[in-house]
């Protein structure tokens, strides 16, 4: 008897269709309903450069380490896989997945272009990228690979109801990862409380060694840990291992990782790390958890903050001082980098000086 192919449902389409909304729906449902379930962003397997990590090779690399790092949940015991993201226009997904025990169904998210492009600039995308979005859809209404799911007129819950009613809600047999192999190679580490500004500082740092043709990779972990029952800092760090070895296949030389906390688990994937921590007082933490649920940051998938009100925002400042406070107690190995009152410039260029060290 075969080995029973497990299910993945992957949500595509253009910039706006709502395909990472819905897929995330459709994961937090699942979950809520008690069903082993796991989410990823391809678009988060794909972040190296310069090239070859940009232009033709990109989904290429993020096929491989998609592949990966589904191979890693579904041995982990999960029932449904959901995933998100764009495509390679030319091929498609089924050659990536020939002969591999994954039953997919893809799903091509689309809309009529005035809903398409009130969402795509509802989302704070600016004006002037609007005719390379339509490019996008004219290529991928060409390819047509997938199912289209027509959403005009739909609001997300009822696209991630559809979707839902489609998807295996069983639980499954938990079974840990293999132990991870320690890899070779410099590797920097950015953690901090919640909205310290992290990811910020970090993207920052890394968009200037692309442009100084430095092959680079980056990976938040909070992105590798969308897995139901979990959390699982384990399979956190063995997805973490599995990209860097895709990253450094692809020719990334460094890597920088972001984390809120940076666990034994995580540390065991690296021979070679640097840790530096980004710190801040209770004023300044409080007026960027602010900050971002008004949106001054990239929507992920899992932000609590953006958009969040009032009340919201008052539990995440305390929690993030709290953190805060925990981590100035708990010592370690690490650089310090208090960032209380500084501009998200300033926050990046100390960061960026701590890198080239």
């Amino acid at each position: 008897m075969g080995i029973e192919k497990t299910p993945v449902l992957w949500t595509t389409g253009a910039p706006g269709a709502g395909k990472s909304t819905t897929a995330w729906g459709v994961y937090s449902r699942i979950a809520e309903a008690g069903g082993s379930v796991a989410y990823v962003d391809i678009d988060q397997l794909g972040l190296i450069g310069p090239p070859p990590g940009g232009g033709e090779a990109s989904h290429a690399i993020k096929a491989a380490n998609l592949l990966r790092v589904l191979e890693i949940l579904r041995g982990r015991g999960a029932r449904q896989l959901v995933v998100s993201g764009v495509l390679d226009p030319e091929i498609g997904i089924e050659p990536y997945f020939e002969g591999r025990d994954f039953d997919v169904t893809l799903v091509r998210l689309t809309c009529d272009r005035d809903e398409l492009r009130s969402r795509f600039l509802g989302r704070g995308s600016p004006e002037g990228a609007l005719p390379d979005l339509f490019e996008l859809v004219d290529i991928y209404e060409r390819a047509a690979f997938g199912e289209e799911m027509d959403t005009t007129g739909q609001r997300p819950e009822e696209t991630v109801d559809a979707l839902f009613r489609r998807c295996v809600v069983e639980q499954g047999e938990i079974s840990p990862p293999d132990v991870v192999e320690p890899q070779s190679g410099p590797v920097t580490v950015v953690t901090g409380p919640t909205a310290v500004g992290k990811s910020t500082a970090a993207w920052s740092v890394l968009h200037e060694m692309w442009q100084q043709e430095s092959p680079v990779a980056y990976a938040d972990i909070a992105q590798f840990g969308f897995v139901h029952p979990g959390p699982d800092p384990a399979v956190e760090a063995a997805i973490l291992a599995a990209v860097r070895r895709g990253y450094r296949e692809a020719g990334a030389e460094r890597f920088i990782v972001v984390a809120r906390e940076f666990l034994p688990e995580h540390r065991q994937v690296f021979k070679e790390v640097t840790v530096v921590h980004l710190d801040a007082d209770d004023a300044t933490l409080t007026e960027r958890v602010r900050r971002r649920a008004e949106g001054e940051s990239a929507l992920l998938a899992g932000d609590e903050l953006r958009g969040a009100p009032p009340g919201v925002r008052d539990r995440v400042a305390a929690r993030a001082i709290a953190e805060a406070a925990g981590a100035r107690d708990s010592g370690g190995d690490r650089v310090v980098l208090d960032t209380s009152g500084q501009e998200a410039a300033e926050t990046a260029a100390a960061l960026r000086a701590l890198v080239r060290q």
